[in-house]
């Protein structure tokens, strides 16, 4: 197809060129014959006016000379009448040939004389004869009767032909033929020989009406095929002594042909020929560029829009309506792409939905759908809380976005206001409190919203918004694309069943209908906001079953579940209305106390759980025996903040175990955290959820104050689970493997955001990055890091890793380490101090950092062991050419402290703690800016 169309194309070009060619010749053709025959018709004009002028002119010419040669004929016969006088003053005369003096009666004179004649002579006239001669041109005389009346002569006046014709030749006037004919037609005077066809011209002139005196007639006539013109004028003297026939003048010559006039015109006709067709070729160039050539691409590309292809067209050399053309096909095209690929993405959302068990599995993808979709910077869906309408769920996803789920404040007067707007809402301007919903997009820079309703049987479920930096610039469907997604999810969302089995499963054990971790948190968190405002204290319960997997092993798991639900149903009754029992997983159980007023409230709780769980459960026909072991904190003594009290009630749990189990331990701060290896099972998932996060705490130099790199921390924010901290899950990713796969992630992670720092101009002067043993073990490693630092584009030098003592005992991992360092990346002793390591290591491999354990910074500032032992690591440090990083400072004295002992870096509470990256983005902002303000105060 596209071949046919370059030929047809291509012919048209060519006929457009012949049109062109033939137009121009026609045209330079018909100038040529126009102006040709112009100037041909200019010529005649301007020869005949030459005739008439000359016409007239010898006409006047020939009258003045005759009436001359009359008046010299009378003065000379009347001053001297004898003829031999007569003859000696006029012979020297030019005028006269000569004289002739006979008697009137003579015979043979020179002019025949009839009887009027002879009468006129006596009257004393002058008679203009002619005497034609054989052979010879004709004598013009002058004839006058002279003598007395006794002897009566007449002379005979010869004019001389010489002096009359005088100035009649052909070179003289220009005229092609010049003729005098007397009256009765025979000619006196010819410049040529005239040929018959004048003659009888010259006999029909004779009896014709002679023109006026001092006029000129026009004639022509054709002589031998050819057309000749002429202009008559007549010669009749007006004297009264002078008696003469009229003579005529004929002057003329043939009618010139065109040809001459159009060979003048003809002679630049082959350049401008040359010139028109050049510009034919070049109209036929620039319309081959400006128009063909676009309009083939245009059609090819037309015909590919059938097959799903949108392709755009350059521009490139088109013009005019072409360039409009294509423009306007670009635009279209770009619609078209756009249209198609939301409908291609919602179709996307649709199988997304309806291949997906519920709609939080699938929440991730179907987010990125609805970016895609919007072109926003990241997607959020609210899930509403049936049991507490003033609060959801936020899943937040987009490009790039990595973030948990968290917990969002409602405002029910939006809410209610959404659900009128099905087309959506938008917010231009965040007002905190009434737009708290939109907290999680805005913290990811978004400054303007869009949301629209997700509504299932005329009820408000849950909340689909999308933010952007600014006011987009967006096409009108972007609304209606985000009502029809919005819809989607209510159909996933519309059975009721569905819905409350969702809100069940996210907040209800399903083994015992106790609240699960989820609801656990959320009730406790609203505990800890009233304890804090003062509404008295609380206590929390970490209830774990003693050997409660026995009774799975020797009975099996349907007895287990019995016995769950009937522990579940025993702490209930342990507790007073109000109070919650939650049942976290396994066999752990929670326990929130609303109101205690001393912690022994709180232990008789505890003890009435022991007592109740102690009695003998039957399954199956014999009797079985559970205990517990139980932590206890109270808050807000022992803390206010959620995860600080989870980790509490734990660790008091673990010192009851270690204590004999069955009993209630109270949490005391000399307790230390043990690791929590339960939460391997759930650490792949999380992976594949993106369910962790990066924090970033920043480090500090202590001479200047001026903020020198960060140290990138790992979150997990599992969904409907409080965030856990690295201590409670990297032991079981090092014993699982995963912690290579997790440590991959965070590499990525934290490379790209430094990466989108350095492009913004704020990014710090390293990054730190703690890296395992295990991944130290990979011998892919070195390569890994290498890759991905090529690929987003920053320098080795920014990233610091940071290692354990507990490295220098691999061999396998001493290897990384050295070609770690021949990439360039620098390398930090974490927890120095704390291990079992030789200093000889210090100097064996290449550590440029060594980062002081938090806790041989906690007492420095009012013991002095602690002081003289951290002053010696520094000093040691410091000998060994290396730069210390302080841990934990919290503060004033203990960075007075180590000031004075010059550390050269320190990081804790006191400066600030771990924070998302937005926040930190603004530390680096500050940051950059005071260092120029100091900058330019210096140089001033």
């Amino acid at each position: 197809m596209p071949i046919s169309l370059s030929l047809k194309t291509r012919s048209m070009t060519q006929r457009l060129a012949l049109c062109l060619a033939l137009l121009s010749a026609v045209l330079v053709g018909g100038s040529f014959f126009a102006i040709g025959n112009a100037l041909h018709e200019a010529q005649q004009r301007d020869a005949m006016s030459a005739l008439t002028d000359q016409a007239r002119s010898h006409a006047r010419e020939l009258h003045t000379r005759l009436l001359a040669a009359e008046a010299m004929v009378q003065s000379a016969a009347v001053a001297d009448a004898s003829g031999s006088a007569l003859r000696q003053r006029l012979m020297r005369s030019e005028v006269i040939r000569g004289v002739v003096l006979l008697p009137q009666d003579a015979p043979h004179p020179p002019v025949a004389l009839g009887d009027v004649t002879r009468l006129a002579l006596s009257g004393g006239q002058v008679l203009l004869r002619s005497a034609q001669r054989p052979g010879a041109a004709p004598s013009l005389y002058l004839v006058r009767s002279v003598g007395g009346a006794l002897q009566p002569q007449v002379a005979y006046f010869e004019i001389s032909r010489d002096w009359l014709w005088q100035g009649m030749e052909p070179g003289a006037n220009g005229a092609l033929a010049l003729a005098v004919l007397d009256g009765s037609g025979q000619p006196l005077y010819a410049s040529e020989p005239l040929m018959p066809e004048l003659a009888s011209l010259f006999a029909r002139e004779r009896t014709s009406s002679p023109p006026p005196a001092g006029e000129a007639a026009l004639r022509s006539w054709i002589v031998g095929g050819s057309e000749w013109r002429g202009a008559v004028a007549s010669v009749l003297p007006e004297d009264a002594h002078l008696s003469a026939d009229r003579w005529t003048i004929i002057a003329s010559n043939p009618v010139p042909s065109a040809l001459p006039a159009w060979l003048d015109v003809a002679r630049p006709l082959p350049l401008l020929l040359l010139l028109a067709a050049g510009l034919a070729a070049l109209i036929c160039l620039f319309l081959r560029a400006a128009w063909e050539s676009p309009l083939t691409a245009l059609r090819e590309s037309i015909l590919g829009l059938g097959q799903g292809n949108y392709q755009r067209q350059s521009l490139g050399a088109a013009r005019d309506t072409a360039r409009l053309l294509l423009a306007d096909y670009n635009r279209a095209v770009a619609a078209l792409e756009h249209r198609q690929g939301c409908l291609a993405h919602l179709g996307a959302i649709d199988r997304v939905l309806l291949d997906s068990p519920d709609v939080e599995s699938c929440l991730d993808r179907l987010l990125a759908r609805v970016c895609n979709i919007t072109g926003c910077t990241g997607a959020m869906l609210a899930l509403l809380d049936p049991d507490a309408t003033d609060h959801g769920r936020a899943y937040v996803g987009g490009p790039g976005l990595h973030l948990p789920v968290t917990r969002i404040s409602l405002d029910a007067l939006l809410l209610s206001q959404l659900c009128q707007e099905e087309a959506g809402l938008t917010v231009a301007r965040f007002e905190t409190g009434r737009h708290s919903l939109l907290e999680p997009l805005r913290e990811q820079g978004a400054e303007y919203f869009w949301l629209w309703p997700v509504i299932v049987q005329e009820t408000l479920v849950a909340v689909l918004a999308v933010g952007y930096a600014a006011a987009p610039q967006v096409d009108p469907e972007v609304a209606g694309h985000g009502t029809e997604c919005a819809r989607r999810i209510s159909v996933a969302l519309s059975n009721s069943a569905r819905g409350e089995a969702l809100y069940r499963q996210a907040h209800f054990d399903a083994l015992t209908g106790l609240p699960n971790r989820l609801l656990f948190r959320d009730r406790l968190q609203q505990e800890l906001a009233g304890v804090t405002e003062g509404r008295g204290r609380g206590a929390l319960l970490y209830v774990d079953l003693d050997h409660f997997k026995k009774i799975n092993d020797t009975v099996g798991h349907g007895a287990g579940d019995q016995m769950l639900q009937i522990v579940a149903q025993r702490l209930r009754s342990c507790v007073k209305d109000g109070d919650t029992v939650a049942r976290l997983g396994g066999d752990e159980f929670t326990v929130i106390l609303r109101i205690v007023a001393t912690a022994d409230g709180a232990q008789r709780v505890a003890n009435r759980i022991i007592e109740q769980l102690q009695q003998p459960v039957n399954i199956g026909g014999r009797d079985h025996f559970v205990k517990a072991s139980i932590g206890i904190t109270l808050f807000p003594d022992d803390g206010a903040e959620l995860d600080e009290l989870m980790r509490n009630a734990d660790l008091a749990m673990y010192r009851a175990k270690e204590s004999g189990r069955s009993r209630a331990v109270f949490y005391d701060r000399s307790m230390q955290r043990m690791p929590a290896l339960a939460a391997e099972s759930g650490l792949y998932r999380a992976l594949q959820r993106r369910e962790f996060s990066l924090y970033y705490q920043p480090q500090y130099k202590l001479d200047d104050g001026s903020l020198i790199g960060l140290e990138a921390l790992l979150r997990w924010q599992p969904p409907r689970e409080a965030m856990r901290y690295p201590g409670e899950f990297v032991p079981a990713a090092e014993q699982s493997g995963l912690i290579v796969d997790i440590g991959a992630w965070v590499l990525e992670a934290a490379c790209e955001q430094l990466a989108r720092w350095h492009s913004e101009g704020i990014a710090p002067q390293r990054l730190a990055l703690n890296v395992s043993v295990h991944q130290l073990r990979q011998p892919d490693f070195p390569r890994l890091v290498r890759r991905v630092l090529e690929r987003v584009g920053i320098a080795p030098a920014m990233i610091e890793f940071e290692i354990t003592e507990s490295v220098f005992a691999d061999e396998e991992a001493r290897a990384t380490l050295q070609r770690l360092a021949s990439i360039g990346v620098s390398l930090a002793l974490d927890d120095f101090g704390t291990g079992y390591s030789s200093l000889g290591y210090l100097r064996q491999h290449p550590v440029q950092t060594i980062k002081i354990d938090r806790s041989f910074i906690e007492e420095v500032a009012y013991n002095e062991t602690a002081a003289t032992l951290a002053e010696t690591m520094i000093t040691m440090a410091h000998a060994l050419g290396k730069q210390v990083v302080a841990e934990g400072v919290e503060t004033m004295e203990q960075l007075v402290f180590l000031r004075e002992r010059r550390c050269d870096q320190a990081q804790g509470f006191y400066f600030s703690r771990p924070v998302s990256a937005i926040d930190v983005a603004e530390l680096l902002r500050a940051s950059i800016a005071h260092e120029a303000g100091a900058g330019r105060v210096a140089a001033g």
